[in-house]
């Protein structure tokens, strides 16, 4: 009969001492547990099970049940109790979250498998010399690209050695060190020095200028889909006596006065409702899948200052054990929220009467109470092949529906992780006024999100450092465009920085171009005006140069670059020659027409664009 403990499996252990327990006692002890509507706890586990089954709570919500389970029937079984020993003493010392605890079991399986090989059949014959031989080997494997293991993953395994004999010492499995010399980063290859750079590679903008605006207008067509899905669904429900192709030839006829060609194409554009939604959530807010799968109903605050409107997700964040946390967003976000509230509506209620069925047989049921923890989660799936149960959206679910819909608009390898770091680069560019394509799409992009950040102490704080190093990043590219010898410049500063970038002996004084940016933008302020960069870092014109954009050409503090203003200079300089061809602007009017005619003429010729605007003009 399994035993209920007044304390949670991890609660009771946590005081106890493995060495003092005899094998009886360790045996018996509670591995994981539940909590009981009465406050009691279920032993889900023990340690004399072959299999471990974790706690959900030590999990992020969109891990699937096979992923929380430590299956000791997959290493060899001379080291059973061993590695038994080994992670209820690790689990006791450090209570990790489950996804290292697993990850932890999986690392040290190589190891294993390796003494099992070499005919190892205890723990107390490791010696120095096999383990050297085993980090000869792990370099030497290769992976399915044909890549040596990273240092990374060798650094991973080579800890869970080094943890092995730590959880082992004085027990009668216990070996001596692993390494004469080192440590297992060392021994992987890990050196301390040298640049941190990011691995994961943005989205490039003209895939975002093709996903966004295909997720929108399933957004805006999303209640409609939504209603249709109902008519249909109500159909089949008062039609039940009729065939089921009599039934689907009259669905069709209706689909077809919905302007669709058929059930499938409806259908397909209604399943890609919660995908859709994911990825203006995840683009237009940084968050992590894991924080994605944990949204509830009610994710979202308004703040209404008056002049403005601001819009803050909430959820769930295991990464970093900040728990509930907020992420500033725009509008669209909180639309594709309550697009997808009313998507998961009869989910949401065919879950609650799946509960509600269960409780009624047996109060403890374990199903029962975990559909407690994910019943208000906003993405919930049916899983067909389990008896249609309703359950939280999972990784592996999440991920292999989001590369199908990235393939259907042309994306191959879309993957969840790489909205987060694309999300930071575009706040970066919005700091400086160039937001781009997504800031002209959705216009309530708001410019000053690194300082909300800073006032929110409920804030993601990793996402808000990996925002300010895109920010120092952004500001250095464009430093280093300014003293690239092919860009074209004009401006007051302009011809300062052709001086500076033409003079050898000042460029001799860096060790390349790329540190010389570095170092240059650390004394530089830039800002954008929309129509060129801004050096001062006093009031300057006081934002003058926004309603009166020519106010650049002659001030000491401006850049302005051909590639990303000449078309504003070129538009500004035929709207003033239309205005010089109108007679009631009074003489002011002229005499400021003429100005800025002349002001547009030299930068136009500054910047290369004079022959081309004039073939415009012709």
């Amino acid at each position: 009969m399994t035993q209920i403990l007044q304390f949670s499996a991890t609660n009771f252990c946590s005081t106890l001492k493995l060495h003092e327990l005899n094998d009886d006692a360790i045996q018996t002890l509670p591995v994981s547990s539940y909590k009981l509507p009465d406050g009691n706890h279920k032993i889900i586990s023990y340690y004399r099970d072959n299999v471990w089954r974790l706690e959900d709570n030590r999990f992020p919500s969109n891990v699937t049940g096979s992923k929380k389970k430590i299956c000791f029937d997959s290493i060899p079984s001379q080291f059973v109790e061993a590695v038994k020993y080994t992670l209820k003493h690790y689990d006791i010392e450090t209570n990790p979250r489950g996804n290292t605890f697993i990850k932890s079991f999986d690392y040290l399986k190589h190891f294993l498998t390796y003494l099992d090989g070499i005919g190892i059949k205890s723990t107390t014959e490791i010696t120095p010399l096999l383990c050297a031989n085993y980090v000869h080997q792990c370099k030497q494997i290769t992976s399915m690209r044909n890549k040596p293991l990273s240092i990374g993953t060798l650094t991973n395994r080579f800890l869970e050695v080094e943890k092995l004999y730590k959880h082992l010492k004085g027990t009668t499995w216990a070996f001596e060190h692993p390494w004469i010399a080192g440590s297992a980063s060392q021994l992987a290859g890990f050196k301390q020095h040298g640049k941190k750079t990011a691995k994961t590679k943005i989205i490039p903008d003209e895939q975002l200028k093709r996903l966004i605006p295909y997720c929108h207008s399933i957004l805006e067509n999303a209640h409609m889909l939504i209603e249709l899905k109902n008519e249909l669904q109500q159909m089949r429900t008062l039609n039940w006596k009729l065939s089921d192709d009599a039934i689907t030839r009259r669905q069709n006829k209706v689909s077809h006065s919905k302007g669709y060609s058929g059930l499938r194409e409806f259908h397909a554009e209604y399943n890609a409702i919660p995908i859709a939604v994911a990825v203006i959530i995840l683009t237009f807010s940084g968050v992590r899948v894991h924080e994605l799968c944990a949204i509830q109903s009610d994710a979202y605050r308004i703040e209404d200052n008056e002049d403005d409107v601001y819009y803050w997700l909430k959820s769930h964040s295991s990464k970093t054990y900040e728990g509930y946390t907020e992420w500033l967003v725009p509008e669209i976000v909180i639309k594709a929220i309550e697009v997808q509230k009313a998507y998961i509506e009869p989910l949401r209620e065919a879950l609650f009467q799946q509960q509600k069925e269960l409780l009624a047989i047996d109060p403890n049921d374990q199903r029962g109470l975990k559909i407690e923890a994910y019943k208000d989660h906003l993405f919930l799936v049916k899983r067909p092949m389990q008896c249609n149960q309703i359950s939280a959206l999972s990784y592996p679910g999440f991920l292999s529906a989001l590369r199908k819909f990235g393939a259907s608009v042309g994306i191959k390898d879309l993957a969840p992780h790489r909205f987060r770091r694309t999300f930071a680069v575009y706040v970066a560019r919005s700091a400086y006024g160039d937001l781009r394509y997504l800031k002209k799409h959705f216009k309530h992009w708001s410019m000053d999100m690194t300082l909300l950040y800073a006032f929110n102490e409920e804030q993601d704080i990793e996402l808000y450092d990996e925002i300010a190093t895109q920010i120092k990043a952004y500001k250095i590219e464009r430093v280093a465009e300014f003293l690239e010898e092919d860009t074209i410049l004009s401006g007051g500063l302009a011809n300062k920085l052709v001086s500076f970038r033409s003079n050898s002996e000042m460029v001799k004084t860096f060790e390349s171009r790329a540190e010389m940016a570095e170092k240059v933008s650390d004394t530089v302020h830039i800002r954008s005006t929309g129509h060129s960069w801004c050096t001062s870092d006093v009031s300057g014109c006081g934002g003058r140069s926004v309603i009166e954009g020519t106010r650049c050409i002659d001030c000491d503090d401006s850049i302005i670059e051909r590639e990303r203003h000449g078309t504003y200079f070129k538009g500004v300089y035929i709207q003033q020659l239309e205005l010089r061809q109108i007679n009631d602007i009074g003489e002011a009017g002229k005499q400021r027409v003429e100005r800025d005619i002349e002001r547009c003429e030299r930068v136009l010729n500054e910047l290369g664009l004079w022959d081309e605007v004039q073939e415009t003009v012709i």
